[in-house]
């Protein structure tokens, strides 16, 4: 066995890089929002502490830089909120209480005024938790990291400055992003769970549906047959308020969203999703479903001429998630290799 084999069996090196890295990522983070008026950001350094004690507890591990993660963007709430995403659903959700159907306007509250209201159904649910509710997400985000043992980019997600601040800026991408990531792990051992799961994270925002072709490959007629139930029941409220409403929130949309710097501006190539989906269908390998759902989430929103900078925190960690677990299984195989042509060696002939 050679030394990198050696040290890759022996030692949790996946961890203790990602608590290296939270230590290098988190104190310039929690420097910033001290100069804000938030000193007590700086209580995120007690998870480097806190990781180390606990490495040969790898899980628990990764839960104390999910901890140290969480209270940044916990002490990150209490900033201004800069994106009018969450101010529009909650606007809609106030609609819907007062009797309106929220798609198919503009609401006044958001910056510019004008924008419409074009998530899932769930959403009205998720908007009125603000901040907050991402900020749960997040975590629940790191939680899975953690759990399957992707520490690098767990410590990234945890505590980069971009990451974290953002989750505070009125964004509505986390919580989708958690049921995303939840949906493709459990789809591995529990189809059915994960089918239900990516229907969630659907019904909160629509991009969700660039995982439904290959899952629907990877898991056959049943994971089909849940994906479609879940996804009717979800959006049935359009039944009441028209399918039309929501195409005309999609055009509202199109007429107030600015170009931005965060795509390429050549809407007319988003096209390319169509085959993809198609070729999608026949995936059969879990870490396909990944990557196609993912192909097709760009596809579709980073050629178009506007983008939210919060759709990377939605396949940034499944792609870290991708290269992780690619590498330690590698890794683990280099391992095994020697001891399992050594047993075939010394076997005696039948």
């Amino acid at each position: 066995m050679t030394r990198l084999n050696r040290f890759a069996a022996t030692l949790p090196w996946a961890g203790l890089l990602g608590v290296a890295i939270y230590a290098y990522l988190v104190i310039p983070t929690a420097d910033h929002a001290a100069r804000q008026g938030f000193p007590q950001a700086w209580l995120g350094l007690a998870a480097v502490p806190a990781a180390l004690l606990l490495y040969r507890r790898p899980v628990l591990m990764g839960v104390a830089l999910a901890a140290g993660g969480a209270w940044l963007r916990v002490v990150h709430a209490g900033f201004p909120e800069t994106s009018d995403q969450s101010t529009v659903s909650r606007a809609a959700f106030q609609a819907v209480l007062g009797g309106s159907n929220p798609f198919g306007r503009g609401y006044d509250e958001s910056f510019p005024p004008g924008a419409p209201f074009v998530y899932g159904p769930l959403e009205l649910l998720v908007g009125p938790l603000g901040v907050e509710g991402q900020v749960l997400a997040a975590t629940g985000t790191m939680l899975l990291l953690a759990w399957s043992r992707t520490f690098i980019t767990l410590a990234v997600y945890a505590a980069q400055y971009f990451v974290v601040q953002f989750t505070a800026t009125g964004i509505n991408d986390l919580v989708p992003a958690f049921f995303i990531m939840a949906g493709l792990l459990a789809l591995e051992r529990r189809r059915a769970a994960g089918a239900l799961l990516l229907a969630v994270a659907a019904g909160v925002k629509p991009y969700a549906f660039a995982w439904f072709p290959a899952a629907m490959g990877y898991g056959g007629v049943a994971v089909a047959a849940a994906l479609l139930a879940a996804t009717g029941i979800i959006w049935s409220p359009l039944l009441l308020w028209g399918p039309g409403s929501f195409l005309r929130s999609v055009e509202l949309a199109a007429a107030t969203h600015p170009v931005t710097e965060n795509t390429l501006n050549m809407p007319h190539l988003r096209i390319l999703a169509v085959p993809i989906a198609l070729a999608s269908l026949l995936v059969r390998p879990w870490w396909l479903v990944v990557l196609s759902g993912t192909l097709i989430f760009c596809v579709v929103l980073f050629l178009d001429f506007w983008a939210s900078y919060g759709y990377w925190l939605v396949i940034l960690p499944l792609l870290g998630l991708l290269v992780e677990r690619t590498v330690r299984d590698r890794l683990q195989a280099a391992v095994r290799a020697p001891g399992e042509r050594a047993a075939t060696t010394e076997a005696p002939a039948s």
